[in-house]
């Protein structure tokens, strides 16, 4: 099942969504999913996550921290979105439109 939590903060005009990933999705496939929820496109319409993080990289570490049992977070940014991936199979991703240069 697939999950996704909109949230907006009363006094912030940024937007977060919080996705969970399926057990059978890639890291790399839950935060394409949240992307395109917070860009309201088909994930066939993103550019490739690869040209943002080493995603290889990310699934490595990502799946290190769940064997050791360790808290991890990796964060990034693309398109004015900041996207936090966590050992919890749990990605935010939170509109940066007002920190764009005008």
């Amino acid at each position: 099942m697939v999950h996704h939590n909109h949230s907006r903060r009363p006094d912030d005009d940024r937007v977060e969504i919080r996705t969970v990933r399926d057990e059978s999705e890639s890291v790399t496939r839950m935060i394409l999913r949240g992307l395109s929820v917070m860009k309201n496109v088909p994930i066939r319409e993103l550019d490739p996550l690869y040209e943002q993080v080493e995603t290889e990289a990310l699934d490595s570490l990502l799946t290190h921290a769940e064997g050791a049992e360790s808290t991890v977070s990796v964060e990034f940014t693309t398109d004015n979105h900041t996207v936090v991936v966590t050992h919890h199979d749990c990605v935010c991703v939170r509109n940066d439109d007002h920190l764009a240069p005008t």
